[in-house]
């Protein structure tokens, strides 16, 4: 069975990371739309969502075991 917490020290700062670097790059991306960079912006903005979820990761694997869970 795949884990589905924070079990260890490691899980948590590496949820804190994702979640730091995703407001990071989100701000950055901000930044740069204003600079008219809009590409670099662009894909910033979309590092950004991409390092959120990963910071969810552990409660959207839980989310989707209980919607998996319902269906049956």
């Amino acid at each position: 069975m795949p884990r589905r917490s924070h079990q260890s020290y490691g899980d948590w700062i590496s949820t804190l990371s994702f979640f730091g670097v995703a407001i990071f790059a989100c701000l950055e991306g901000l930044e740069r739309w204003d600079n008219e960079e809009f590409i670099r912006a662009t894909f910033l903005c979309i590092a950004s969502v991409l390092l959120l979820l990963g910071s969810l990761r552990f409660s959207i694997a839980r989310f989707y075991d209980e919607v998996k869970r319902r269906k049956r």
